[in-house]
């Protein structure tokens, strides 16, 4: 490679970089099209709502409000449901009075997204776009 030609890359990587468009455009594909791949699917809402906008140079993923609530569940927790509430009658225990079930009410953790992952996936496929001039 001569030095015109080397010359000649960096411009050209230079104005691919200056309108980052096709190379977002491409990562946000990607990546939806694998969350979409992984959402829990009841009524196929979410998934169809599963898409990304570019703004500029920033690329900005979208869902259906209770996307979070699946990903994450609903207490917070990835693996736990909330606390045990009073919910139920049980048959009386000794025949004169009812007592209460506990039960946990809440949403399991179902994850189809990562933050971390997502950001990784993105600075990759910006490093592997350079990669190729």
């Amino acid at each position: 490679m001569t030095v015109d030609d080397f010359i000649a890359d960096l411009e050209a990587l230079g104005q691919e970089l200056s309108d980052p468009q096709q190379i977002l455009t491409d990562i946000g594909s990607d990546i939806t099209e694998e969350m979409r791949r992984l959402a829990p699917v009841d009524t196929g809402a979410l998934k169809q709502s599963i898409g990304y906008t570019i703004n500029g140079n920033q690329i900005e993923f979208k869902m259906l409000y209770y996307g979070f609530f699946q990903n994450y569940g609903v207490s917070g927790q990835s693996d736990s449901l909330g606390q045990p509430v009073p919910f139920g009658l049980l048959a009386p225990s000794n025949g004169s009075f009812y007592q209460f079930k506990k039960r946990a009410f809440g949403l399991r953790a179902q994850t189809f997204f990562n933050y971390d992952t997502i950001t990784n996936q993105i600075t990759d496929g910006i490093a592997e776009f350079t990669a190729d001039f």
